[in-house]
């Protein structure tokens, strides 16, 4: 599934607005939902960080 980039605002850290945005998913918080958008610098940021995080965890080989 593929999602289209928007102009919206920002939700992950660089709180930019009227930037091109992809929705991440829903923010659920206290029975409330919410749409998380992210820009594509601070979506570049958390697919880094999420690959250091696999690369760390990876088991060694035999």
């Amino acid at each position: 599934m593929e999602r289209p980039w928007i102009t919206g605002d920002c939700w992950l850290g660089c709180e930019r607005t009227e930037v091109l945005v992809i929705w991440l998913g829903p923010v659920q918080w206290d029975g409330q939902h919410a749409p998380f958008y992210a820009c594509e610098p601070c979506l570049d940021r958390l697919k880094a960080q999420a690959l250091a995080y696999f690369m760390e965890r990876r088991p060694a080989s035999a």
